[in-house]
């Protein structure tokens, strides 16, 4: 028997993570949902579902009441499919030991399952893309999981405090396992101390790694997950070989004992705070093939005074660069086409900077954002073909332009000083802006999904 009630509801509903570095992005982004209707799916004796219908006709699975400890979920409710669990659908249900999920079923949303302490086994459909963050998190008695081919990420503390779990596979096309998504499980606290891989994602650096380690990632690694190598402050040195394509949020942040770092060209994206505070680190050179630096990249990397950008790159996130205090000059390629606001704020010795070239402003958004060279060297000159955004920018924000000859990038032929400055002139002194702290983890995650993987 089934029992429903019709009703009109437009929510803001925190979508799950639907997205690994690939478009389209819904990674919990806040999106209308409208429901028309809600009602209950008898499972038999004492138990039930909840669910909600939305206006596309798509059925929520929201709750259980009583005490099954088998649970069929349906693939169709009155007609209409059933394709999503919703977030705490079944947290808590100690009692619940089986779960069938329907292959009409294309996303549980994170928490789905959280604490299901008496839950045994799970078999994913192959419909599942993701597991989402904390989706079986406590679920204490989990001895084994079954992930489909086509999985491609596992969230922020999916299997957390699983304690029993030692069984799960790893397929092949898996693209990240993110941050503390098997803590506290058999299968992790089996593993050697040293790396840990799971199929091509280096998940992280297990144990504490000894003094004046030199890193080589080994080949067959496509992706290098967040914080895998966070305050690893003994590494001296690493080697990122071709074919990796993904380097994770703060995934070396705090590795203070780096000196020198070449990130090869399949590495599209460095994701947020990758490098940030790595304080040792003195030359960095990016291969042709990188396009996107994001946010707060190399933030606080104090002894940096060599850089080089390649042609290829695209994008200068906020913060990329920041408080780098002694980085004295940099020139931007000119395929850059944003640069985006604070990207070199309180690198106070930074005085030269050439940007020949770059996208001019289209839709009234801003390829120069505010604040750039924010508490940079008072005596920083911007040099530039006259008559282009770089010139434009420098007179606006008071920062001094020295004009390139059309035919070298070496020789200036004309200099211009503002006469005024405004509230983006560069600034001495310290910035003490704490922008990592301000991105979050959350907002790294999402800047992260931002690009389309090449296949």
């Amino acid at each position: 028997m089934k029992k429903v009630v019709s009703f009109i509801a437009t929510i803001a509903f925190a979508g799950s993570l639907t997205a690994f570095n690939s478009v389209p992005l819904i990674s919990s982004a806040i999106r209308a949902i409208t429901f028309v209707e809600d009602g209950t799916y008898e499972l038999g004796g004492d138990s039930s579902l909840e669910y909600k219908v939305t206006s596309h006709g798509e059925v929520y699975i929201t709750g259980c009441q009583g005490t099954a400890s088998e649970v069929e979920i349906p693939s169709e409710i009155n007609g209409k499919k059933v394709n999503t669990i919703a977030s705490s659908a079944f947290r808590d249900h100690t009692e619940l030991t089986s779960v069938t999920i329907p292959d009409s079923v294309t996303d549980i949303v994170g928490g789905a399952f959280r604490g299901c302490s008496g839950l045994t086994s799970v078999t994913i459909p192959d419909s599942i893309p993701y597991i989402n963050d904390s989706t079986f998190k406590d679920c204490t008695h989990l001895k084994s999981v079954t992930l489909p081919e086509n999985i491609r990420y596992i969230g922020f503390n999916a299997f957390e405090n699983c304690t029993e779990l030692d069984t799960i596979n790893f397929p092949e096309n898996i693209e990240n396992v993110l941050r503390d998504a098997f803590k506290n499980t058999k299968w992790y606290d089996d593993q050697p101390d040293g790396l840990v891989i799971a199929a091509h994602v280096l998940y992280n650096y297990k144990g504490t790694m000894p003094e004046n380690t030199s890193v080589e990632i080994p080949e067959g690694v496509r992706t290098i997950g967040f914080n895998a190598f966070e305050d690893c402050t003994n590494m001296t040195s690493v080697t990122i070989p071709e074919g990796v394509t993904d380097i994770g949020s703060y995934a070396f942040k705090g590795c203070t004992g780096l000196i020198s770092l070449t990130i090869p060209g399949d590495v599209k994206m460095l994701g947020a705070a990758a490098f940030a505070d790595c304080t040792g680190l003195t030359s960095l050179t990016l291969d042709e093939g990188v396009e996107n630096i994001q946010n707060g990249a190399f933030d606080g990397c104090t002894a940096l005074n060599s850089l080089n950008l390649p042609k290829s790159l695209k994008i200068i996130c906020s913060y990329s660069f920041s408080n780098c205090k002694s980085l004295t000059e940099v020139s931007i390629p000119e395929g850059v086409e944003y640069i985006m606001n604070n990207a070199f704020t309180g690198s106070s010795n930074l005085a030269k900077v050439t940007i020949p070239k770059i996208k001019e402003a289209t839709e009234g958004i801003d390829t120069i954002e505010y604040d750039v060279f924010l508490n940079c060297s008072p005596n920083m000159t911007i040099y530039g073909y006259k008559g282009t955004l770089a010139e434009r920018y420098a007179n606006d924000n008071g920062i001094r332009f020295s004009a390139l000859d059309p035919d070298t990038t070496q020789k200036t032929v004309t200099t211009t000083t503002a006469a005024t400055s405004n509230t983006n002139s560069p600034k001495t002194g310290d910035s003490d802006i704490v922008g990592l702290e301000a991105i979050g983890i959350a907002a790294a995650a999402v800047l992260i999904f931002s690009r389309k993987r090449k296949t």
